[in-house]
């Protein structure tokens, strides 16, 4: 569905070319955002077909893809940066992140390294780009951070993952009382098992999602354009008191198991 409710607002999406983040992106257009800065460390979609960019083209909204590794600070500063084009970041939506093939218990200390230098480090690096560009230009603004249902309730198989989301859940309140003064709002979506290629490709997870789903009250898996919705909705003026929260996007999942 289309609607107007970010009309007039630059939104930056992390993480764009793939799965959540792109579909985030796309309904960033969708909602009438009036310009998108795709960011990823390659423009192309691991799921294949055309790149965001192209598919944002089509709805009329100006769009720059931005190649940046979100472990770098200074890549996430230029991101941020290249949203001055079109008079400052809105809302950014710090949505990159990585999964392990292996994460249990005995995870491997550079591959738990490595996790937390994007699912951590680069959340942090781009809510205090974004802010800082927000507060030098006076603006008030809208954080979305990506946590997931992983980072509220733990399991043997993501360990490390779970503790990066976790994080990404309190960071999200400590900045929204940090940030809140300046008129911008924090907040993170928590998404449940949502059908994306990086949900079928994650051992483990790929085969636990069938008994997810059948033990969702929806009794299905989410679409990742419902989770683009729920960013918007947190980026839009609709949610001008609400910061500081963990939105759980699940179909109702962690309120039965």
């Amino acid at each position: 569905m289309n609607t107007n409710i970010l009309q007039g607002k630059v939104v930056v999406v992390t993480g764009a070319a793939s799965g959540i983040g792109r579909a985030i992106a796309i309904n960033a257009a969708k909602h009438g955002a009036k310009a998108i800065i795709v960011s990823d460390i390659s423009e192309t979609p691991r799921e294949g077909g055309t790149p965001t960019t192209h598919e944002i083209e089509a709805f009329g909204v100006p769009v720059r893809f931005h190649k940046t590794d979100v472990s770098q600070r200074e890549q996430v500063d230029a991101l941020v940066e290249a949203a001055a084009e079109f008079g400052g970041v809105d809302v950014m939506v710090a949505n990159a992140g990585i999964t392990l093939r292996a994460d249990g218990a005995d995870v491997n200390e550079d591959d738990f390294h490595r996790l937390m230098s994007v699912n951590l480090d680069g959340t942090l690096f781009s809510a205090q780009a974004a802010a800082r560009q927000m507060k030098a230009r006076g603006k008030a603004g809208s954080i979305v951070l990506m946590a997931s249902m992983g980072g509220l309730s733990g399991a043997g198989m993501t360990v490390a993952y779970s503790t990066s989301k976790g994080g990404v859940v309190l960071m999200a309140k400590a900045m929204a009382d940090a940030l809140g003064p300046d008129g911008i709002r924090v907040n993170a979506v928590a998404p449940g098992t949502i059908d994306t290629h990086l949900l079928r490709t994650s051992p483990g997870i790929a085969e636990a999602a069938e008994g997810f789903r059948q033990r969702t009250p929806l009794r299905r898996l989410g679409r990742p354009e419902e989770i683009g919705d729920a960013v918007a909705w947190l980026g839009s003026d609709l949610s001008s008191y609400v910061t500081g929260i963990a939105l759980l996007v699940d179909g109702g999942l962690l309120s039965v198991i």
